[in-house]
């Protein structure tokens, strides 16, 4: 009698194997499916213009106008801009920081820090540290982004005048996670925020401490 089981228990052993290994594809295939579509999502956006407000560090002098404010690179230069990051997808996202800056070596100032705020205040004590936070479909959440000096500004780009347009400063990084799976995006202002001079060779040295 004995011998006559154990065929069937190498059987059931093989369907069970089997299921398991279904399963295990299964799995594989629908958090493959998963992963790509997060990953070719791009849900976060900024607010309108009226959403965006500016200031900056004392150093600096606000030149131009107040509908296109312009900036020179400084010593201790900051620029605080604040904005509210919306939620447009049809998951809940979960913002986790910013995002990495590319090696951007002619750009003055970059992204260097961004805290949770109201989305008005351009005031880093009227802010605090960011936290993970989680966006639903719909949501959103003010933050505070400070750009400040380049360390890694290539001064040999530019000459002894200060000669061209300048830089535009118009978007930051974001990273985030979509049913755990980490992503990062661009978030883009509808235009220009503040324009930067092109900085001379040697005001690029100062700012760096050269």
């Amino acid at each position: 009698m004995l011998s006559r089981m154990r065929p069937r228990r190498a059987q059931d052993g093989g369907v069970l194997t089997k299921l398991l290994i279904t399963l295990l594809v299964i799995a594989v295939l629908l958090f493959g499916g998963l992963y790509f579509f997060t990953k070719a999502q791009s849900p976060l956006a900024l607010g309108d213009d009226i959403d965006v407000h500016l200031a900056f560090s004392d150093v600096l002098q606000n030149q131009g106008t107040t509908t296109e404010p312009k900036v020179a690179l400084e010593p201790n230069g900051q620029i605080f801009i604040a904005t509210t990051i919306h939620n447009t997808g049809r998951s809940t996202v979960t913002l986790t920081g910013l995002g990495t800056v590319g090696d951007e070596s002619d750009v003055p100032y970059i992204p260097v820090e961004v805290r949770l705020g109201d989305g008005t205040a351009t005031d880093q004590t009227a802010t605090a540290p960011f936290t993970s936070t989680p966006l639903p479909p719909g949501g959103s959440v003010g933050v505070l982004v400070t750009y400040a000096v380049n360390p890694n500004l290539n001064c040999s780009l530019f000459s002894d005048l200060s000669a061209g347009s300048g830089t535009e400063i118009r978007s930051f990084p974001m990273r985030f996670t979509t049913y755990g799976i980490e992503d990062e995006q661009t978030l883009s202002f509808k235009h220009g925020i503040v324009t930067v001079e092109r900085p001379t060779r040697a005001g690029c040295g100062a700012a760096l401490g050269g």
